[in-house]
């Protein structure tokens, strides 16, 4: 039986200079088996559904920023649950990706190890918060990637200005801090220039979301020179650590990179199977770091970049619950996409009733 495979092209460029396309290997892959035809389709036409439609399976590796992210989110869905058909990323691969403040509440209440997180919905929470909070705290957007949203608040004169910006203007970015007491700088008074003429000073475009109306705090967990990043795809675990950028506490984005797998504990591939299994993802980064002896997850993610993966020396897999299960160390590289592309096809196989072995190739290793 043929497998009908609809995939939207990708391309990005890393911030290392590699140009990543995860759907040029899946149709590289897709034409080395028998059984199996990789069909392009383009996601912006009118008659997409009809194109989707005519195949077995979607495929889309989208970009983190707003507008295909929304867009994706909004297609994958009507796909998934409106023409019942097997989707990557599914809906509980995607949901929490790129909101943290989904995040906290999923990893709170299904008891996972989290610093201690708070989400205010009113400015007077806010503010009452920053007036009885011990300091630095670390404030985050729900959304942004490689820590562009991150930023560590070392009083309560700067956290106030954050609470203004977040239930006033709203902001996209927490990029640029506060101007010191007494020192306003010229995008300060640029921005107080706009609004006073009913502008708002914080410039929008598709790819950005405003956010507004909420403060989310998380408790600052100091002395962590890194963070461990398990990648889970399927069954496998990636493993790898990633040092902080000079004079910063975020380790996101640094591109110091440790990938020797004996420096990362068991209790954090363990941790990070939990997760993915709670969640029932196709795939899913784990970040995590140590407040004193215990592990706590900082946040969950959907898109990485490939080489990143290419590079571990190897992966773990799995056997039984994520707590007890026996954890046995695979040897080799291997592209994510291919981890992705291999367990999708046995997804669709099972859901068409495929009884069929795959075709030969069908796991492919760097």
């Amino acid at each position: 039986m043929s497998l009908k495979i609809a995939i939207q092209a990708d391309a990005n460029v890393l911030s290392n200079g590699e140009h990543q396309s995860y759907s040029k290997r899946w149709f590289e892959l897709a034409a080395q088996q028998q059984g199996i035809e990789a069909v392009a389709v383009d996601v912006f036409a009118q008659n997409i559904i009809e194109q989707i439609a005519a195949c077995d399976a979607f495929m889309w590796r989208y970009d983190p920023s707003a507008l295909p992210r929304l867009y994706a989110d909004r297609l994958l869905h009507a796909v998934e649950d409106g023409l019942h058909m097997p989707v990557f990323p599914s809906r509980k691969s995607r949901w929490h990706f790129e909101d943290k403040i989904g995040q906290a509440y999923f990893l709170s209440a299904a008891g996972f190890p989290i610093p201690a997180t708070h989400v205010f919905w009113t400015r007077d929470q806010a503010v009452n918060f920053c007036d009885t909070t011990s300091y630095p705290f670390v404030l985050k957007l729900a959304n942004g990637d490689k820590s562009s949203n991150v930023q560590l608040v070392r009083n309560r004169s700067d956290a106030l200005y954050y609470v203004e910006q977040l239930f006033n203007w709203g902001c996209v970015s927490l990029g640029y801090k506060p101007a010191s007491k007494g020192r306003l700088t010229l995008r300060h008074l640029r921005a107080a220039f706009q609004m006073l003429r009913g502008q708002n000073p914080y410039g929008l475009n598709p790819y950005v979301n405003l956010q507004h109306g909420y403060f989310l705090a998380q408790e600052f967990v100091p002395n962590n020179d890194f963070d461990v990043r398990v990648t889970i795809t399927g069954d496998r675990a990636f493993v790898f650590r990633r040092f902080n950028r000079p004079g910063d506490f975020r380790a996101s984005g640094s591109g110091r990179v440790d990938w020797d797998p004996k420096q990362v504990g068991e209790d954090c591939v363990r941790l990070g199977y939990g997760a993915a299994h709670k969640l029932g993802s196709q795939t899913l980064t784990v970040d995590i770091i140590r407040r004193g002896s215990e592990l706590v997850i900082v946040e969950l993610g959907l898109a990485y970049a490939s080489y990143a993966i290419r590079k571990c020396p190897g992966h773990w897999v799995l056997d039984g619950a994520a707590e007890s299960g026996t954890l046995k160390w695979i040897e080799g590289y291997m592209h994510p996409e291919d981890a992705i592309f291999e367990d999708f096809m046995a997804e669709i196989r099972r859901a068409k009733n495929v009884t069929n072995e795959p075709a030969q190739g069908e796991r492919t290793t760097a």
